[in-house]
């Protein structure tokens, strides 16, 4: 009897410690209803630290954050605040328990990445980030199962004004190599956007035979990094493609840091729906450091040193190499990218449509 008796009481106390509302709590949320949120925050955060709160805390702790975001957003949309707000919200995720709360912090998160995306004279980066928020939004939603339909129309919303302020300059870009770096930069945020899609491809076709190294040439580099990813930069300034077969010649430059070897093997080109064929290599060339001129009045040249038939070439850092390449292919295989992958890195050279 008295172990029943005392099993009742430390449940009726463990109750009494996460049922209960403590002078904090209340505090907050009379706060929240009368729409003073950052005071809300401050009474939240008190009440969390005594370490007593009700079932609704969280919820209600989470609808402040998610209300303080969404007014800092209006009176500066590039503010810090906004990003602790969402994110200290983000954190109370796994104990929010009203679905209403979640779709009010996930569509509300994804409205402010909007606004940001699309706000006017916006550098790149605002815009990654922003489209972050969107996608941070879009998960918890899945997760929960809430609001996930609705946050997918306003990236969707999102990707059109990003893409319809963008594009027109970049399609007027008389440099293919800068026209490639911004539509691939719009790639980045609206993957599957038909316009950027159909610029892309058309481009790529004018840079086969362009070796895509964004350096000086790109005013604006910022989102660089996400776009600009291969060890192995690919040119094929000559080819021949026909239906069944391409050929050509394919050169490549080196940025892996490493000075390794050019195994032929390992070059293939890949369908648009996956498929793959390996290249038959005709011999080529790779560029070398060579002593040259008489003894004492030496000098380092770079020459071109003959890869043989079957044999494997010396790929050095920041130097050149070429290849005679020649695939064949199923008449319905539609190539998309040439590919080459070893330990060291990866590159492709994407052909356009």
């Amino acid at each position: 009897m008295k172990k029943i008796f005392l099993a009742s009481l430390a449940a009726a106390v463990a109750f009494t410690m996460v049922g209960c509302k403590g002078t904090n709590e209340k505090r907050g949320d009379e706060h929240l209803k009368e729409g003073r949120y950052r005071n809300a925050i401050n009474s939240y955060l008190e009440a969390k630290k005594k370490g007593s709160v009700s079932d609704e805390f969280y919820d209600n702790f989470t609808l402040a954050l998610v209300r303080a975001a969404e007014i800092e957003a209006k009176k500066d949309l590039n503010s810090d605040l906004i990003s602790g707000y969402f994110d200290k919200a983000g954190v109370n995720m796994p104990e929010v328990k009203n679905a209403e709360v979640v779709e009010e912090y996930v569509t509300k998160m994804a409205t402010v990445g909007k606004q940001q995306a699309t706000q006017d004279g916006v550098d790149f980066n605002t815009i990654i980030n922003a489209f972050a928020r969107i996608d941070t939004a879009l998960v918890y939603a899945k997760s929960k199962g809430v609001g996930e339909g609705s946050v997918k129309t306003l990236r969707n919303e999102a990707e059109n004004a990003v893409v319809a302020k963008a594009l027109p300059e970049i399609k007027d870009e008389s440099d293919p190599v800068v026209s490639e770096f911004g539509l691939l930069r719009l790639e980045y945020v609206a993957p599957e956007n038909a316009e950027v899609k159909a610029a892309l491809n058309k481009n790529r076709k004018t840079t086969r035979g362009y070796f895509l190294i964004f350096g000086e040439n790109i005013a604006d580099a910022a989102g660089k990094r996400f776009v600009d990813k291969w060890g192995y930069v690919m040119a094929l300034p000559t080819i021949k493609m026909a239906p069944g077969s391409l050929n050509g010649e394919l050169q490549f430059w080196a940025s892996t840091g490493n000075n390794t070897e050019l195994d032929p093997e390992k070059i293939k080109v890949v369908s648009t729906d996956g498929k793959e064929a390996i290249a038959k290599v005709s011999g080529g060339w790779c560029e070398a450091e060579v002593l040259v001129g008489k003894k004492g009045d030496e000098k380092i040249e770079k020459k071109k040193q003959p890869i043989k038939k079957g044999t494997k070439g010396k790929l050095m850092n920041e130097f050149l190499c070429s290849v005679n390449v020649s695939f064949t292919y199923a008449k319905d295989f539609v190539p998309d990218y040439v590919e080459y992958k070893d330990e060291f890195g990866i590159g492709r050279k994407y052909l356009g449509q």
